[in-house]
């Protein structure tokens, strides 16, 4: 239940600093600011820096389940993925 209201908040803040950094002087200046985007570095920063957050939050949500087992027999994911054979 925790998880999934802070993925929800991770979303949200996502989403309104998208819409704050690019949609907010899109909507006040119009088209030419996103057509100045190809000349600004610290843009392109920010934008791929947006799209990063937006694809770890998509990758959190496919991998949170499966972080960890219930059960008695506690399974680590990172145990199957190394190879390792130690348990906790």
């Amino acid at each position: 239940m925790m998880m999934t209201v802070l993925l929800a908040l991770a979303a949200l803040c996502l989403v309104f600093a998208g819409f704050g950094f690019f949609g907010l002087p899109y909507l006040i200046a119009g088209r030419h600011v996103l057509d100045q985007l190809r000349l600004r570095l610290t843009d392109k920063a920010v934008l791929t820096g947006l799209v990063t957050a937006a694809i770890s939050l998509v990758w959190v949500l496919q991998a949170s389940p499966a972080l960890i087992s219930h059960g008695t027999g506690v399974q680590v994911v990172a145990d199957q993925m190394t190879g390792s054979s130690w348990q906790v």
